[in-house]
């Protein structure tokens, strides 16, 4: 069942700047550092990479905290931003998950206006149904390759599939 929709299909204000100033942004190879692309996880192709990019960039958080180890992009992209990184998820606003097989309780700290991204759910679909259920998950946005958790309040809990 194809259940995925474009821009027009959102009707969450937050939503649809989301996905029209990040996610459907115009990307010219040559806007990108050149190292950007090195060695890549077998989930993610460059597109995912640069919209990885052009997401924290939007977001523009002050510290992210993951499970990556090098060489993941992520790594690359937070250094090319100079965004700090830290072990510690309750003083991140943006908290990346790589391929976990384990629940991570950390992210049980998502703070209001936080983000989560999960690199590819559907790896660990148990998982991913788990921490879409967590009462932070306000706004879900599912693009298949990332799944994007904000806990937004002052939303009503909703989950948007958004075709890239």
């Amino acid at each position: 069942m194809l259940k995925s929709t474009n821009a027009h299909g959102v009707h969450s204000p937050f939503v649809y700047d989301l996905v029209t100033r990040c996610f459907y942004k115009k990307r010219s190879k040559k806007n990108y550092p050149t190292n950007l692309i090195n060695k890549l996880p077998k989930t993610l192709r460059a597109k995912h990479i640069y919209l990885l990019y052009d997401f924290i960039d939007y977001f523009s958080p002050n510290q992210i905290t993951t499970n990556c180890k090098a060489p993941h992009p992520l790594l690359s992209i937070t250094t090319i931003l100079k965004k700090d990184q830290n072990t510690q998820a309750n003083s991140a606003d943006l908290i990346y998950i790589f391929q976990t097989k384990n629940k991570i309780d950390p992210i049980k700290n998502l703070m209001p206006n936080d983000v989560l991204i999960v690199e590819a759910p559907y790896k660990t679909p148990a998982i991913w149904d788990m921490i879409k259920k967590e009462n932070f998950a306000q706004v879900i946005v599912d693009t298949y390759y990332f799944g994007f958790i904000f806990n937004r309040k002052q939303q009503a809990k909703e989950e948007f599939y958004i075709r890239l």
